[in-house]
């Protein structure tokens, strides 16, 4: 998470960039591992940008949480 001072200055997609290229590379040695997240509320079109799906479009059920 990016705090709300630094935010709008690239510096999350910068982030998932870095993150993504290490998933691409650990696909490469597992294709069939799978990438969760879990958004904030309300930032869920950012991650759209990077290509994430809710959990019930891709037909895996809702995420839960304990709290």
């Amino acid at each position: 998470m990016v705090i709300p001072e630094f935010q709008g200055k690239n510096i999350g997609s910068q982030l998932m960039k870095f993150i993504l290229q290490e998933v691409e590379r650990l696909k490469s040695i597992s294709p069939n591992i799978r990438t969760y997240l879990g958004a904030s509320k309300n930032k869920e079109n950012f991650y759209r940008k990077f290509g994430f799906i809710p959990r019930n479009e891709a037909d895996l059920g809702e995420g839960m949480i304990l709290m």
